[in-house]
């Protein structure tokens, strides 16, 4: 299924971009252009890229 996500840069830039649900966001970032550094490549595992998914969106 087709989605589309809206990442906030620092400065409150919006870059919206689609992927497939289940898709990694580092990796989604990254194909969208954003500075997005991921030292454990996507595993949620260092917090490097810094991406914060808001608490209403956990469960979806």
């Amino acid at each position: 299924m087709s989605i589309t996500i809206t990442f906030v840069d620092p400065h409150g830039k919006r870059v919206e971009t689609a992927c497939e649900a289940g898709d990694n966001l580092l990796r989604v970032g990254q194909a969208a252009g954003l500075p997005v550094e991921g030292t454990c490549e996507g595993q949620m595992a260092c917090s490097t890229c810094h991406v914060i998914v808001a608490a209403e969106w956990f469960d979806r």
